[in-house]
């Protein structure tokens, strides 16, 4: 079985895009989405991903608590921050939430990208 990505993002036209962008170029990979943090812990339950791609700015339950839930449930499960915030103090608090890795969402290609295909090098031979 491939490994899997989620996506948790509210807003639907960034997740799906998002969505598309990583089917392209990661296509060996199941990517699944997440509109909410409540939603993400669920997933994560039931779906097991290898790798979460979480926004900060969440209905409900925001990022960053839902980056602890998941961190403290499942240590194994690497958590990416990307979220328009670029504020230090938001990158400290997901950095002490568990989060691995901080990116902007203006630094999709450049940053993003780079960041998921070496977490991912780890699933490619299993």
């Amino acid at each position: 079985m491939p490994a899997t990505i989620l996506i948790v993002e509210d807003q639907e036209l960034v997740r799906r895009a998002l969505r598309k962008l990583l089917e392209v170029v990661y296509s060996r990979y199941h990517v699944i989405e997440a509109a909410s943090g409540e939603e993400a812990v669920g997933l994560i339950k039931t779906e097991q991903p290898h790798l979460v791609i979480m926004d900060i700015t969440l209905p409900g339950m925001n990022g960053i608590e839902a980056t602890e839930r998941i961190r403290a449930a499942h240590p194994t499960i690497p958590v990416v921050m990307l979220t328009i915030h670029e504020d230090k103090i938001y990158r400290e608090k997901a950095e002490s939430a568990g989060a691995i890795a901080y990116v902007p969402k203006r630094a999709i290609q450049s940053e993003l990208l780079p960041q998921l295909t070496t977490l991912l090098a780890n699933f490619q031979d299993k």
